[in-house]
């Protein structure tokens, strides 16, 4: 007796109720982030903790922060369709939107940076090829048009399909056979594109660091590819952490080996981050030299709190993820992410401090008994009773920074959850 085999697909239900939650708060943080930018406009960037002598602060430390994850999505996304990683290819869509959410939040952060941003039509219209910010700019425009050129391909069949999305009018003119085969076809194709402009990008930002002549601890050459290394972990493991709360508990078992894949991706990534970080002690202490000892007394004495959590909590996310425990439940590869982030963000301020507290301007002084002395940085402000030379500064972001440092997270979480909204970033999603 025949029996019929009968197809049956699964769908993930996709709640509707937490998505519109994450929508309005990212715009309430958008919000809080133009009113406090509005105010800087008008008052300047005295209102910030930023002076002469510490002139990057939050702003950059958390735009470096949002480059890195943007790099990694898109790493993510066209690594799938390169070396046809079968586990992660229902993931590339969110791996996309996650790489231009990014991307946008980066460009968003460095323009409250500038200070006079009316004035940043000066860089377009007379741009400084000698300078890395410019071709920073270059690459981050250009990659806000890939990473969103890759989101466009892959919704394409789903729109022409359901009869909805943008700039698709020309798809009525072709049948769904048609329009999937260009949706994988254009697919590959940027990410062919993609890979390069990833990996670039965060080159790119790490050279505006490492070519600094006069900061050791920028000056290295480790730096360019250990930023990728970081870019790498932090952007896989913010595709992991999207798609585990898109799919919820209910569509954990169906991509458990994706998830684990992901895991996986981001520990090894982290091994390489270390590797670099120990050459670049090494290299910095191998001397003795008094750079080395005054760069190793800001590290381990100043600032040890803030290092040892660049170093602590993505040394625990790496063996985690390496564990069945951290690996195989949601909550553990959650709990892992964050831990991750947090340490990532460390790392990105602790780019700042070293180098802006390691002051390179000194003056030999024969016979003195002096080895060398510092000179003294203007802070850029005048206060009665208080030195305006330093030979450190304590910096720490205002209120003002903290309020506005919030645009990035405002951007990226707005843009994903209207996004989630109204596509389907997974194939056979449905709502409810």
């Amino acid at each position: 007796m025949a029996q019929n085999n009968v197809v049956t697909t699964r769908t993930i239900p996709v709640a509707r109720k937490p998505i519109n939650g994450v929508l309005v708060l990212g715009a309430v943080l958008l919000l809080i982030a133009l009113s406090a930018w509005g105010y800087q406009l008008k008052a300047g960037l005295i209102v910030t903790n930023m002076r002469n002598s510490f002139s990057w602060g939050l702003y950059i430390a958390t735009f470096a922060f949002f480059v890195g994850i943007a790099a990694g999505g898109l790493i993510v996304s066209s690594s799938v369709y390169l070396f046809n990683l079968e586990k992660l290819k229902p993931l590339t869509r969110i791996a996309s939107l996650s790489a231009f959410a990014c991307s946008l939040g980066a460009g968003a952060m460095i323009l409250p940076d500038m200070g006079r941003i009316d004035r940043i039509y000066q860089m377009l219209l007379h741009p400084n090829f000698s300078s890395p910010l410019v071709w920073d700019v270059i690459v981050i425009s250009a990659y806000i048009v890939v990473t969103f050129l890759s989101v466009y391909v892959q919704l394409l069949p789903d729109w022409h399909r359901e009869g909805r999305g943008f700039l698709n009018g020309w798809t009525k003119k072709h049948s769904p056979e048609e329009i999937q085969l260009f949706s994988k076809k254009w697919s590959k194709r940027v990410a062919i594109i993609g890979l390069p402009f990833a990996v670039l990008i965060h080159t790119v930002t790490a050279l505006i660091f490492a070519t600094q002549a006069s900061r050791g601890w920028w000056n290295t050459a480790i730096l360019p590819p250990d930023f990728i290394a970081v870019a790498v972990a932090s952007g896989t493991a913010l595709v992991l952490l999207i798609s585990l709360l898109y799919v919820g508990k209910e569509g954990f078992a169906e991509y458990q080996e994706a998830f684990k894949t992901l895991a996986v991706i981001v520990a090894g990534a982290l091994i390489v981050h270390f590797f670099f970080v120990a050459v670049d002690l090494l290299i910095h202490g191998w001397w003795g030299s008094a750079e080395g000892h005054e760069l190793f007394a800001l590290l381990f004495g100043e600032y040890k709190f803030l290092y040892g959590t660049e170093l602590l909590l993505p040394a625990f996310t790496m063996i985690f993820f390496f564990t069945k425990r951290g690996n195989s439940s949601p909550k553990s590869l959650i709990l892992g992410c964050i831990l991750l982030f947090i340490g990532v963000f460390a790392h990105r301020m602790m780019l700042m401090f070293p180098s802006f507290n390691a002051i390179p301007l000194t003056l030999n002084i024969n016979g003195a008994g002096i080895e060398a002395w510092t000179y003294p940085v203007a802070t850029g402000a005048y206060q009665e009773g208080v030195s305006s030379f330093v030979s450190s500064w304590p910096y720490f972001p205002t209120l003002l920074e903290m309020a506005l440092g919030l645009l990035p997270f405002g951007v990226v979480l707005f843009v994903i959850a209207l996004a989630f909204r109204l596509y389907n970033f997974l194939p056979n999603a449905s709502r409810k």
